[in-house]
């Protein structure tokens, strides 16, 4: 994995570690590979494993609850690919939750993962690490909070121009 380690410190994830610290790092990942329309997490399962991308493209879906009764449709909220890098799954390094949603592969898909209980072992070990990824993941974590914020706002605008047109 020496190879990507110049790509691994492009990941925001990553960001600010040296070499060094990224190379520690790698000793936990392990590549792993889905088919196209394989399900990579799916939603509500409880998840230990945070998945960063390496190649192919994956849909994030939700499942959209239609009054009391869930429904069988599915919203795919965004697609991610490879050459992002992205991460998905990063909550369960955090804590034991369940899946907020399904990951599906959309074509041949290689990542890599992290497991939560490797992950906390390298931050016990080395604090650097730790910080520096928690801090990341944090970021992560906030740019997805505020992007829903947002999305929240246009919606409830959206309907409440909707609710006064009726």
């Amino acid at each position: 994995m020496d190879e990507d380690i110049t790509i691994f410190q492009e990941i925001t994830l990553f960001k600010n570690l040296t070499p060094d610290k990224i190379r520690k790092i790698t000793n936990i990942l392990r590549k792993v590979s889905f088919l196209a329309g394989e399900i990579i997490m799916r939603e509500g399962d409880v998840g230990d494993t945070m998945y960063i991308m390496q190649e192919g493209t994956v849909e994030v879906v939700k499942s959209l609850v239609m009054g009391d009764e869930e429904s069988d449709k599915n919203k795919v909220f965004t697609r991610l690919d490879g050459t992002q890098h992205a991460v998905f799954g990063e909550i369960a390094l955090l804590e034991e939750l369940k899946r907020t949603a399904t990951i599906k592969a959309i074509t041949d898909c290689v990542l890599y993962e992290i497991k939560k209980d490797d992950f906390l072992r390298l931050a016990e070990e080395d604090h650097e690490i730790g910080y520096r990824i928690l801090l990341n993941l944090s970021r992560i974590v906030s740019a997805r909070l505020r992007k829903a914020d947002e999305d929240t706002v246009k919606l409830t605008t959206a309907l409440s121009v909707i609710l006064h047109e009726v």
